[in-house]
């Protein structure tokens, strides 16, 4: 079985995570732009309208992606996709002319739809041998996303006139280049197998299955995949006929719910989001005044960032547990937090700063960003996504999903709206907030967190939460289960082994 077309669908759904990463990523360098500052007329606001303004430019895309996340609820791949980047490709005119908050907005809203569709997709796109590595791919194209937005930044300062709108408008405008091949690879991927059956559209599924796989429709391989993934759609079209409010009446999935909504929440206030955002202000807090040397800076950011998410992907999953991973990394955040809190307040005032007056404390307040953002790349980062992935009853998987999905981007709303304010008024203090956020993730993961590595997701997984099955439930999982068939699709992998 050839792997050409399956990778081919994944890569073009992974460009969704590149598009995610980029939007990241360049937004942070593009606020700190001297002609971003003077096309809209913000070079000679006060620091405390200033910091609205940054905080708005930031803040509209995520509320967009916020609204996005839902709108992905009723629809699937292909049409998802196609509306995905119809809404980006709308807002490039309107971002590159003089309404950045519209743009931004629009392009959020189509980048939250992808943020839901994608890692779904992939998963059900994929045999288990390869899902996990196909997974951790959308992960590292969010990285490398963000890590050309970062450069994009520095190189349109350093080669384009301050005054010139070229120096803003072009690392806006390069999101044109993932949006139109990602608009254009939706016209050759199928929508997922597992989709088409649940809609009971088998002719479709055979079809594209056989695309996926490259093997003939006849082939013993596909038919035994096709039957597995129609049993697997029968028992959970059955299992959705009990509502979503009725599910959340076990205990077994509140508690589910609050692991999943707890970590995205954690994710978000232990402070990278504010880093991934206000990196350049945040390294001219500390010292490095130029906009030039901050850019740079947050590049090298942005490598740190793509090197942990590989590091995870290669190393970091297959030799500790999930619960391992999240303590140590929480508690090295802590300590870089505080730390970097420490060298910002120890550094001179701006007032007092010039050019190429970097003080050791400064630098040591850049090392910290970095230690952060490897630890946070290998603990809270991708974990909470992958335990998201995995918690949940197949029948209410999207839908639990959609919730965590939506709390992650209603948090990255709170975190890019208050950070700008708080760097403006209490500055180094921002830190210590962030850090005392690090310490109580810590503490509620130590007790409210179980290891779901290497627990297989479906009736292991509901005795770590203690799942208690209602008899009528009972009796369609043991009536579907009489088949060694579905036996063998509903062993869904695990952390440990998606990786393997």
């Amino acid at each position: 079985m050839s792997n050409r077309n399956l990778c081919t669908a994944a890569t073009v759904s992974c460009l969704t995570a590149a598009l995610f990463g980029y939007s990241v990523g360049f937004i942070g360098g593009e606020i700190v732009l001297p002609s971003f500052l003077l096309h809209f007329n913000l070079d000679d606001l006060p620091p405390q309208e200033l910091a609205t303004a940054r905080s708005w430019a930031v803040t509209a895309w995520i509320v967009g992606a916020l609204v996005g996340v839902p709108s992905a609820m009723p629809v699937y791949v292909n049409t998802l996709l196609e509306s995905h980047q119809q809404r980006d490709l709308s807002a490039m005119p309107s971002t590159v002319a003089d309404t950045i908050d519209t743009g931004r907005l629009l392009n959020g809203m189509g980048v939250g739809a992808g943020t839901l569709v994608s890692p779904i997709y992939i998963s059900e796109i994929s045999p288990a041998p390869q899902r996990g590595m196909l997974m951790s791919g959308y992960q590292v194209l969010v990285q490398l996303g963000a890590l050309i937005g970062f450069w994009m930044a520095f190189i349109a300062q350093a080669t384009l006139s301050d005054h010139g709108s070229l120096q803003w408008q072009i690392p806006v405008s390069l999101q044109l280049i993932a949006g139109a091949m990602l608009l254009l690879g939706t016209l050759v991927v199928p929508d997922s197998p597992r989709y088409l059956a649940a809609k009971e559209k088998y002719g479709a599924m055979e079809k594209a299955l056989s695309w996926l796989r490259r093997l003939d429709p006849t082939d013993p391989q596909l038919v035994e995949e096709r039957m597995e993934i129609e049993a697997a759609a029968n028992l959970s079209n059955k299992l959705k006929e009990h509502s979503f409010f009725n599910e959340l009446r076990k205990e077994d999935v509140r508690h589910r719910l609050t692991v999943g909504v707890g970590l995205m929440v954690a994710q978000n206030m232990v402070g990278l989001n504010a880093l991934n955002y206000y990196a350049p202000v945040i390294f001219m807090s500390a010292g490095f005044t130029s906009v030039s040397s901050s850019l740079f800076l947050t590049g090298i950011f942005g490598v740190v960032k793509l090197v942990s998410s590989l590091a995870f992907m290669f190393k970091c999953v297959h030799v500790k547990g999930n619960r391992f991973w999240l303590e140590l990394g929480t508690t090295v955040c802590a300590i870089s937090m505080l730390v970097l809190g420490y060298c910002v307040s120890a550094s001179p005032s701006p007032e007092e700063q010039h050019e190429g007056s970097i003080t050791a404390v400064g630098i040591v307040g850049v090392l910290m960003v970095y230690v952060f953002s490897f630890f946070f790349g290998v603990s809270l980062g991708p974990i909470s996504w992958n335990v998201c992935a995995e918690i949940f009853p197949l029948h209410i998987n999207s839908t639990c999903c959609a919730i965590t999905t939506c709390t992650q981007w209603a948090f990255q709303i709170l975190i890019a709206a208050i950070t700008p304010p708080l760097l403006a008024t209490i500055g180094w203090a921002t830190y210590v907030i962030y850090g005392g956020f690090c310490i109580l993730s810590l503490v509620w993961i130590v007790f409210c967190v179980p290891e779901t590595r290497g627990v297989g997701v479906g009736k292991p997984m509901d005795e770590i939460f203690g799942a208690d099955m209602a008899p009528e439930e009972e009796a369609i999982v043991e009536a579907s289960e009489t088949t060694a068939l579905l036996v063998h699709d509903r062993r869904r992998r695990s952390s440990l082994t998606a990786y393997t």
